[in-house]
C-alpha cells in the first residue's frame, strides 16, 4: 500500500509480489488509468486499464525507483520514449482534503 496517497500522472508504481509496474496515464478523483508492464520482461499487458483510486493505492507498494525504471527500459527500449513523454503530462494531485 502506498504510504503517500497522491497519485501522479506520468509516474510509475510497483507491486513487488506480482512483479508488475504501472504507468499512470490519467484519471480523476475516483479512477486511475494506467498501462501495466511485467518487471521481469518489460512486456506490456497491451491496452490501458482502469481501476478505482483506492484500489490502486492498495495495490501499489511504492513509486518506481530509478533502477526499476532503468531495468524496464533495458527490457523494452520503447519505454524510454514513454518516460520522456510522461514528463510532459500535467501532474494531477488527487489527495483528498
Amino acid at each position: 500500500m502506498l504510504q503517500n496517497p497522491t497519485i501522479l500522472v506520468g509516474k510509475w508504481y510497483v507491486n513487488h509480489a506480482r512483479m508488475i509496474a504501472r504507468e499512470v496515464l490519467g484519471g480523476n478523483e475516483a479512477t486511475v488509468i494506467f498501462n501495466t508492464y511485467h518487471l521481469d520482461t518489460g512486456n506490456s499487458s497491451g491496452i490501458p486499464s482502469e481501476c478505482g483510486k483506492e484500489d490502486f493505492i492498495q495495490w501499489a507498494d511504492h513509486e518506481a525507483t530509478p533502477s526499476e525504471l532503468t531495468r524496464l527500459q533495458m527490457y523494452n527500449p520503447r519505454l524510454s520514449q514513454s518516460s520522456k513523454r510522461a514528463s510532459s503530462f500535467t501532474v494531477q494531485n488527487w489527495r483528498e482534503n
